[in-house]
């Protein structure tokens, strides 16, 4: 018999199915954990993958550019070519008046990803991510574009982004499935926004507690799986491993061949769930570079997969028990939010790279 989440998902999935179980296969293949990263590597006294020193070597033994140890000298021959400051909330409605996966609608933000799936089964979360969509097949209404129904999880407070992610309720559970323990958000500008290498940047405050799994993330639009490139994935506390924690924030980049794979967790030395910071990826040619509040961290060798565009992501996981973050605690406070100052992406300025 099929289980509550997969009656769920095959009703929501349907008209791509097919797309769905093969995303959903890499996935399971290749959960974000551990076991996708490369052997670490020790720099000073922290230990990663890939990490800068001060000497600018990386340890791949290649010179690391001075020019680009900071956004501000990186971002002096690159042009902005997105930018969402968040004063308003610009959700994708497709031509069908619905924002599963339907092209050739009008606006920013896509609230589904491209395999219409609202959770990643892969990775064994908990939450079903809902939009104003959702809440009208909930109420088996028609599609819906209302963005005040209380249970949207997106809201605009003083030019800042407000993704809510709260246990779920009854009604949703009884449609849903006793899995969906939580609803959030996701946001991706599938519809609106691509590039082929550049800079990308989100300022965020992350939120606390156990369970809570926010990512900033680029997939490539040719719907292909790998490449993946997390600029970063956090966790609201510490894992039952100990992975994770208010100052820890985890890089990564997927690759078709394992030996490509790099990645690790990377110590900020501030607690991101307190305040807004800089959260940034620069993709070329050449390789792939981390920044954190403008200065960058680490670098990831390039891989063939990445010469191609690539849109952004944005969403708060929830784990279960299974799930690489572990799942919520009783003591986690409800509702939390990933707040989103801006969204800001650029490109270099002359030849393609």
């Amino acid at each position: 018999m099929l289980s509550d989440k997969k009656k769920f998902l095959l009703k929501l999935v349907v008209p791509i199915l097919a797309i769905g179980i093969v995303y959903s296969a890499f996935r399971l293949l290749n959960k974000h954990d551990a076991s996708t990263t490369v052997p670490t590597t020790t720099v000073g006294t922290a230990t990663t993958t890939a990490q800068i020193n001060s000497n600018n070597f990386d340890t791949t033994g290649q010179t690391y550019s001075s020019s680009n140890n900071s956004t501000a000298n990186l971002l002096k021959n690159m042009t902005r070519t997105f930018d969402d400051e968040f004063n308003t909330f610009n959700r994708y409605v497709g031509m069908n008046g619905n924002t599963t996966c339907d092209p050739g609608g009008v606006g920013t933000w896509q609230t589904v990803y491209y395999f219409c799936s609202r959770t990643n089964p892969g990775n064994d979360e908990a939450e079903v991510y809902t939009d104003p969509n959702f809440i009208a097949y909930l109420k088996n209404e028609p599609n819906s574009t209302a963005e005040t129904d209380p249970n949207m999880p997106f809201s605009i407070q003083s030019g800042t982004l407000f993704i809510e992610a709260t246990p779920s309720t009854p009604q949703i559970l009884s449609a849903v499935g006793s899995w969906a323990k939580y609803t959030s958000g996701m946001i991706t500008t599938q519809f609106s926004f691509s590039q082929k290498y550049g800079y990308f940047e989100m300022r965020a405050e992350l939120p606390a507690g156990a369970g809570l799994w926010p990512a900033f993330w680029l997939l490539p639009v040719n719907k292909s799986w790998p490449p993946e490139i997390d600029a970063m994935e956090a966790f609201g506390a510490q894992n039952p491993q100990g992975d994770g924690g208010p100052t820890m924030i985890h890089y990564a980049s997927h690759a078709l061949e394992v030996s490509d794979n790099c990645g690790g967790w990377y110590n900020v030395g501030t607690n991101i769930t307190a305040g807004f910071h800089t959260y940034g990826v620069n993709i070329e040619s050449t390789g792939i570079t981390y920044y954190f509040d403008g200065s960058a961290y680490a670098k990831c060798p390039a891989n063939p997969e990445i010469n191609q565009p690539f849109y952004m992501l944005i969403n708060l996981a929830v784990g279960s028990n299974t799930s690489w973050p572990g799942s919520p605690a009783s003591s986690n406070a409800w509702p939390a939010y990933l707040k989103v100052d801006y969204v800001r992406a650029y490109q270099t300025n002359g030849p393609s790279q």
